[in-house]
């Protein structure tokens, strides 16, 4: 019998939790423009320092938007959103020449525009 208390307990506790946190599964879309607008700028020559900083801004936006995107159940755009979550994935990071960093940018940039009424909900 205990086992089945805990059982619903358990059920409880998570009932509770994800219906409280359930409202904080959007992203504010001023953070998306500001991915997009690091994103443009990164075309420019500019120091070293700044690409880590846009790594980790980039790579944070795109894994939410997958996540929020999986939780919805679309398929495309939440592959797509982790395809660029891994590009610009600070920890274990893909080195290419500048040359192929700035379509790579660009594409990237549009793609959060064109997409932000799908991460910010």
């Amino acid at each position: 019998m205990q086992v089945l208390a805990g059982f619903f307990y358990c059920r409880d506790l998570y009932y509770d939790f994800h219906h409280t946190y359930s409202h904080r599964e959007v992203m504010p879309v001023q953070v998306i423009y500001i991915t997009a607008v690091l994103l443009f700028v990164a075309i420019f020559p500019l120091p070293l320092e700044y690409y880590p900083m846009l790594k980790v801004v980039a790579a944070g936006t795109f894994a939410w938007g997958a996540y929020s995107n999986f939780l919805k159940k679309t398929f495309f755009l939440p592959l797509l959103y982790t395809l660029f979550a891994v590009v610009f994935n600070p920890i274990v990071e893909i080195n290419l020449a500048k040359e192929l960093w700035i379509p790579i940018n660009i594409v990237a940039a549009i793609l959060l525009i064109a997409t932000k009424n799908h991460i910010a909900e």
